[in-house]
């Protein structure tokens, strides 16, 4: 059976933000497979996220810290890739709500640094950076 990834999405996107949160989807004409939308909070304008989903991944992107972390599921499993999902979604609404702090770390092959956003969920450190993640 098929999964409807953007039925899926946009179930687990209503199951974790609230009125708190303005939800938009933006998903491009140019890649219709890509479902994604943009969440940001009322009160703190600052904050933006973008969440993808595909068939066989989801994603976070924080535009304004160009930081991102991706979750990769292959099953065929509904249930396994809405929690997945919903962990991610978790992980955004923390940011969204002010939680986690950004360190700094050195650039490889250049000068100057790049931000690494760390945030604590369900006692798990999730860091999310520019081209590494560590996802708990």
């Amino acid at each position: 059976m098929t999964i409807d990834i953007k039925a899926m999405l946009h179930r687990v996107i209503a199951e974790v933000f609230d009125g708190n949160f303005t939800v938009e989807d933006a998903t491009s004409r140019e890649d219709p497979q890509l479902h994604r939308v943009r969440v940001a909070c009322r009160f703190d304008e600052g904050r933006t996220a973008i969440i993808r989903a595909s068939y066989e991944w989801v994603d976070a992107f924080v535009p304004e810290l160009e930081v991102q972390t991706v979750l990769f599921d292959y099953d065929d499993a509904e249930q396994e890739k809405a929690d997945e999902l919903r962990r991610l979604c978790l992980v955004v609404r923390a940011y969204l709500q002010g939680e986690g702090r950004i360190e700094r770390r050195r650039r490889l092959f250049r000068r100057g640094t790049v931000a690494v956003l760390v945030i604590e969920v369900d006692g798990l450190e999730w860091r999310l950076g520019r081209n590494h993640w560590v996802v708990p």
